[in-house]
């Protein structure tokens, strides 16, 4: 199949050309609520309230706060991978950002990815790392942190927003990117790409996400050549933003 930007990606492109993602709105009470089992000592939600990375509501009645994706791409920039509570605050900052205010499913299954912090660490930590070391989109990384990820609760939608910010190597051609039920609908019901597995020539869901990652990233080199100014990460928005909408005409 061709692997050329589908022409409607570039009508999205341009009906969501003003459009910029909002900071997501977070309860640090309901967080801490949900965290309660989780080992007092990690204080693991502490990054939900502190004004390094999030802002707070002005009168906020719960004390809402606000967290921004650049925000949390800086926690991860400056968290140590090799320290447990640092990663583990970061991961709920993370799912925190990633799920806003829709409701305690996300935060019971936070939760439960942390209710073992040495087992959760691991998996957070060395995700980070094979992500941030990996040389190109074609060595394994990707694949491998597919394969060997496994926390209670949290699948590839939320994980991969955790691999895609985590995993952030600075001034790399390529990053990972999230893949979630949003981004899976507008590539199937409105660029109508066949499913990832036709894109990785295989049903293995590690091998389609790999294939993903490269795709969106070969359509913003494609983009960028023809004169539109857009990169892989403002792609994965605009996919997620759309959320397979009807067919542009």
């Amino acid at each position: 199949m061709s692997t050329s930007p589908p022409p409607v990606l570039r009508d999205l492109l341009d009906r969501y050309a003003d459009v910029r993602e909002p900071p997501a709105r977070l309860r640090p009470s309901t967080w801490q609520n949900a965290l309660i089992r989780v080992p007092e000592s990690l204080a693991a939600g502490v990054l939900l309230t502190g004004r390094r990375f999030t802002s707070a509501v002005p009168g906020s009645k719960t004390h809402d706060r606000t967290v921004s994706r650049d925000g949390v791409r800086r926690a991860c920039a400056a968290m140590n991978v090799d320290d447990t509570r640092e990663v583990l605050r970061t991961f709920v900052l993370t799912m925190a950002w990633a799920s806003g205010l829709t409701g305690g499913r996300y935060q019971a299954n936070t939760a439960k990815a942390i209710l073992d912090p040495a087992r959760a660490f691991r998996v957070l930590s060395d995700s980070a790392k094979a992500l941030r070391h990996a040389g190109s989109l074609h060595d394994g990384a990707l694949e491998e942190v597919h394969r060997w990820w496994s926390l209670p609760g949290v699948g590839q939608s939320y994980a991969s927003r955790w691999w895609a910010l985590a995993g952030h190597a600075p001034g790399r051609d390529w990053q990972p990117l999230t893949l979630d039920e949003r981004v899976y609908a507008t590539l199937n019901d409105t660029l109508r790409i066949g499913g990832t597995a036709r894109l990785a020539g295989s049903r293995r869901r590690a091998d389609r996400y790999r294939a993903y990652v490269e795709t969106v990233h070969r359509w913003a080199v494609e983009l960028q050549v023809a004169g539109v100014d857009v990169d892989a990460a403002r792609i994965e928005f605009v996919l997620f933003h759309h959320n397979g909408g009807a067919p542009l005409t």
